[in-house]
């Protein structure tokens, strides 16, 4: 009796949970009305570093670029960081972006040097800096879309939100490979409605690198180059050391680009590996709403128990349901053939979540870490 009593009670925390979270994608959609500035715009600088290309092309980013070059005024700069072999190839887009848009001011900073910090991007970062005239940085990640007046919203929202920095949420709206479902149901289902429900509850203490906007002199005065450098979660660590940092009202895109299962089920290993790294109480505090668990245990126990496998599929069916739900609520709705996909995901996670737990390294842009800040080279 009280086994069911507390499986009734887990699975009715986890229906509630999907339930909060798909109201809460349907009315982020809008967002919020915000009062006109209150002063002239400070000048603002967007720091754009492309990773390396390897021979794939700019697919992935040109459309995230242009709807940041699309917006810029004659307060605001982009600069964009290319790698000296992929220069050919972005050439011709860097042409394009300033026939379509003359008065946009984008610079191109080229390097053939190797990294000098752990983690690539920050290295960039780094080298960019001193091109950089804004009053204000946004750094944001090369993928990442912007919807129309992003870049106007997030400057007087960061002048009114009393925080030193101002991050944004993100979700994936594309599915162009198979693959991409398993980033698109880690980030509209498992991230997404989360960072939703911390905004409601006031500041945090991390960053999200779709986007993350503050000023020239806290970051001078605040952030180490080497501490910053060396984590993998650069964009955490910059928002530990720019606290209080607010959550946007304006949600961002960002682009799926797995193409294969290997590389779909490492990069969502990654992803919640970093999350547990970062947050531990948070990532343990996920099971609340994961009655899942129980009914996988239930069953291990009494495996000829009909009621069991009946709760343990139904609450798998439920996870489906509210996949859909939200992710069409976002603006990216699942291929009609993806039922089965969403199941092997719902079991998955819990899987995954479990063996975040243990000891174990996760790979990202050739370098193997052990923990937050321990990279090394993958053997």
């Amino acid at each position: 009796m009280f086994v069911n009593i507390v499986l009734a009670a887990w699975s009715g925390a986890g229906l509630l949970w999907w339930l909060i979270s798909w109201r809460l994608v349907v009315t982020a959609r809008k967002p919020a009305t915000l009062a006109p500035p209150s002063r002239e715009n400070k000048s603002l600088t967007i720091f754009k570093p492309l990773p390396p290309l390897e021979d794939r092309g700019l697919e992935i980013e040109a459309r995230g670029l242009e709807s940041f070059i699309a917006q810029l005024d004659g307060t605001s700069e982009l600069l964009l960081g290319v790698h000296e072999p992929d220069w050919p190839e972005v050439a011709p887009f860097v042409q394009r972006m300033q026939a379509a848009y003359p008065d946009a001011r984008v610079q191109v900073v080229r390097r053939s040097e190797a990294d000098t910090l752990a983690n690539p991007k920050i290295a960039w970062e780094k080298i960019l800096v001193p091109q950089a005239t804004g009053q204000l940085w946004l750094w944001s990640d090369a993928d990442i879309v912007a919807p129309p007046e992003f870049l106007a919203r997030a400057r007087v929202e960061f002048e009114t939100c009393g925080a030193e920095m101002l991050t944004f949420p993100y979700a994936i709206r594309g599915l162009p490979h198979q693959p991409a479902i398993l980033d698109a149901l880690f980030v509209n289902l498992e991230f997404y409605p989360g960072v939703l429900f911390l905004r409601r509850l006031g500041p945090v203490n991390f960053g999200l690198g779709a986007a993350m906007l503050f000023s020239r002199d806290s970051f001078l005065g605040k952030v180490d180059w080497q501490d910053l450098g060396s984590a993998l979660a650069d964009d955490f660590m910059l928002g530990q050391m720019l606290q209080p940092v607010r959550l946007g009202s304006t949600t961002l895109e960002t682009v799926a680009d797995v193409t294969d299962w290997s590389a779909a089920f490492g990069h969502y290993f990654r992803w919640k590996k970093t999350v547990y790294w970062c947050q531990p109480a948070g990532f343990a505090a996920q099971v609340l709403v994961m009655p899942l668990l129980g009914w996988i245990g239930l069953v291990a126990c009494h495996i000829s128990n009909i009621w069991a496998w009946v709760g343990l599929v139904g609450m798998v069916q439920a996870d489906v349901l509210f996949a859909i739900l939200i992710c069409r609520a976002i603006g990216c709705p699942l291929p009609n053939r993806s039922w089965l996909a969403i199941e092997a995901w719902s079991l998955s996670r819990i899987f995954f979540w479990i063996i975040c737990w243990f000891p174990g390294r996760v790979r990202w842009r050739e370098k193997c870490w052990s923990n937050l800040k321990q990279p090394g080279a993958c053997s």
